[in-house]
């Protein structure tokens, strides 16, 4: 009769290191997908770091379109840090994507006549000549924001 209680004691035992060896390895496995998970999205922000840099310098140098810039700007820097983007300092840029968010872009802008085409290079042209100035100021604050 002891001899059996050893056994099942043996067997208790074992089950339970076997069962203490499995949880460790997948709290190991967690812990690793945590660790591929940080590290992707650093590597993810350096980028969008990176890709806003470029994205800044060219609009404050007049490489871009300003409509462009501003949404590209507006879009990447909400990846970036969504509440930076939503601070009161970047507002015009999200009021230009707001007022140019109809318009047809990329295949569906090529295939629009030059007839259907004015009226949105009108409101664009009005957008700019609105939002010109303090676009300029909030990406060169954003840029500075950057830098440090």
């Amino acid at each position: 009769m002891q001899m059996l209680s050893s056994y099942w004691l043996i067997i208790a035992t074992l089950c339970i290191l076997g069962l203490t060896a499995y949880a460790l390895h997948l709290w190991r496995r967690v812990w690793q997908a945590e660790q591929q998970r940080k590290n992707t999205y650093a590597s993810q922000k350096k980028q969008l770091h990176a890709d806003l840099m470029v994205l800044t310098d060219s609009f404050l140098t007049e490489q871009m379109p300003w409509a462009e810039g501003c949404i590209r700007i507006k879009v990447i820097l909400d990846h970036y840090d969504f509440e930076l983007g939503m601070h009161n300092d970047y507002q015009v840029l999200h009021q230009v994507f707001a007022a140019t968010q109809h318009i047809p872009t990329h295949d569906a802008w090529r295939a629009l006549s030059n007839a259907e085409k004015r009226p949105y290079l009108s409101l664009l042209a009005e957008l700019e000549l609105q939002h010109k100035a303090a676009s300029r100021q909030a990406v060169q604050q954003l840029r500075q924001h950057l830098q440090n």
